[in-house]
């Protein structure tokens, strides 16, 4: 097929030559549509306060974004902060703004060893303990969102860089099968979500992906519903190990033994980067850009959710850095290069 790409007025336009003649191809429609256009999903995750407060946040995250994360209103502190009193508001309302502006919903997590209450230390006290809050945590929520949920991160963040299991209080008490117990409860409750694995650093392969691989794919094997892991893809734009290549054949792996895959918190932080600030976004366009890529070109790859709508209220700003500038739009909530690369990406990878 023969193509003419031009700009103008800072307009992407490709004019496509087919059967019925030239037609074109703009990329004035927002990320959202290039990225259903294109068979995926791009998500961002939300907080309930500015989405509560601050227009210009919920204008951009339903104009911008067809998926929704939720990202601290679902942790166990947040929505059980005492045992069996269950507080669904704010992310009821966060998952209502969803289905009020049809974006799908992931949420965020089930089971983790951080974001605890207090009362949990006191309750389990061994392994009967342990199972018992954790079944009625999960099977809670999973069942209260039932159906209204379609992805949930069942279990967060399980395994160290060397591939040893993270000390938790449920590894404490039940050992490594709370794993798959986790996930056989959430499809008792939600049967029709995807329930995926979530952790960071497991983009590539390294020691971590292999032991989180041998674990999560021999309980795969034996039946556990474990549908799919998520790679967070928190990124150092100044860390030189990142490699579009390596996170290509991390996935294919994936894919290749039967799991769906996702992107599921990126970000790219430039506060190490040590260029002229043109360059450091630039540099940042490329990261996001070579992500977007790689899930496009992975079959098994369902979407990206990025963490955060704007730097304003990224995790990055607060805890480490205001000149991290880790997402696609800035402080004051303008596009970064970043929005426009990915926006290209979703477009070249539908078209050609």
């Amino acid at each position: 097929m023969k193509k003419i790409v031009f700009v103008t007025a800072g307009l992407l336009i490709l004019l496509m030559a087919g059967a019925g003649g030239w037609f074109a191809v703009k990329s004035n429609a927002s990320l959202g549509t290039n990225a259903e256009n294109s068979g995926h999903y791009i998500g961002a995750s939300v907080r309930w306060d500015p989405l509560s407060d601050n227009e210009k946040y919920k204008d951009l995250l339903v104009e911008e974004f067809s998926s929704i994360t939720v990202e601290n209103e679902m942790k166990m502190e947040a929505v059980q902060p005492e045992p069996g009193n269950y507080s669904f508001q704010k992310a009821d309302e966060i998952v209502e703004t969803a289905e009020q502006n049809d974006m799908k919903v992931r949420g965020h997590p089930l089971v983790w060893g951080e974001a605890l209450p207090g009362w949990v230390h006191e309750e389990v006290v061994d392994e009967q303990s342990a199972k018992a809050v954790l079944k009625d945590h999960v099977q809670t929520m999973a069942g209260h969102y039932s159906g209204r949920v379609q992805e949930w991160d069942v279990v967060n963040e399980a395994w160290n860089d060397d591939g040893s299991y993270k000390e938790t209080i449920w590894l404490e008490y039940i050992g490594p099968e709370y794993i798959p117990l986790a996930f056989e409860w959430a499809r008792e409750a939600a049967p029709e979500a995807k329930l995926y694995y979530n952790d960071y650093g497991n983009e590539m392969k390294n020691e971590k992906t292999d032991a989180m691989f041998e674990a999560l794919n021999s309980w795969k094997n034996e039946g556990v519903p474990i549908d799919g892991i998520g790679m967070q893809t928190h990124i150092d734009a100044a860390d030189p190990r990142f490699s579009r290549e390596k996170m290509q054949e991390n996935l294919k792996r994936w894919g290749t033994a039967g799991f769906e895959t996702a992107v599921t918190e990126m970000d790219v932080k430039l506060q190490n980067l040590d260029a002229p600030r043109k360059e450091r976004l630039e540099t940042q366009a490329d990261i996001y850009a070579d992500v977007t890529g790689v899930c496009m070109e992975e079959e098994s790859c369902s979407g990206l959710t990025v963490w955060g709508v704007g730097d304003a209220e990224s995790w990055v700003t607060e805890q480490e850095s205001e000149n991290g500038e880790p997402l696609l739009f800035d402080s004051n909530w303008e596009a970064k290069p970043a929005y426009d690369r990915m926006k290209r990406t979703f477009i070249f990878n539908h078209i050609l």
